[in-house]
């Protein structure tokens, strides 16, 4: 993986999330075999959504990373999936983690329904194409722009629509981000 292009994600995510937020993130990326998820098969035409809605520059710096992180899956979720194309068309990656901030990549596949979901952690994305989304368990789904800052409070409902393209999203967790994901 790209040390050069973590350090430029970082420098990137620290001009966009509050202050203080990435303080304690390791400075080196973690490395490992990309794997064989389904879902990467969607992760060229990703990387082409963040250059055309996003820039190309964050395309540049995403694209190493991507294709050479460890993707893998909630282990809730691969026990009991909220559908059966969900395991298809989903996966996470952490870039970089420590005991209080982690960053990370979400894939997810075109026709994506990820249901609303909560964690501990606060949670920051950075969505390289514009998707719909859920901010609370029972609200409607709403579009929000590509590049555009998200945030989620600790506990805070919140779910993703896809449509007919892939999206890759850059996340950060704080505060307790060794506890993983479910679905609410």
């Amino acid at each position: 993986m790209s040390p050069t292009a973590f350090a430029a994600l970082v420098h990137r995510l620290e001009e966009t999330l509050p202050a203080g937020v990435l303080d304690g993130l390791p400075d080196r990326p973690e490395v490992g075999e990309p794997g064989t998820l389904p879902v990467l098969a969607h992760l060229d035409d990703a990387l082409a959504r963040a250059g055309e809605e996003v820039d190309a520059e964050l395309a540049d710096v995403l694209r190493p990373l991507a294709t050479t992180v460890p993707w893998r899956q909630t282990a809730a979720y691969v026990a009991d999936p909220p559908d059966a194309s969900f395991l298809d068309l989903y996966a996470h990656a952490t870039l970089a983690e420590a005991p209080d901030v982690a960053a990370g990549l979400v894939l997810l596949g075109p026709g994506v329904r990820y249901p609303p979901h909560h964690h501990p952690a606060e949670e920051f994305y950075l969505p390289g194409g514009t998707i719909r989304w859920v901010h609370g368990r029972d609200e409607a789904p709403a579009p929000e722009p590509a590049g555009t800052l998200i945030h989620h409070a600790p506990w805070q409902p919140h779910g993703m629509w896809t449509g007919e393209r892939a999206v890759l999203l850059v996340y950060v967790w704080t505060g307790a981000v060794g506890t993983p994901s479910a679905f609410c």
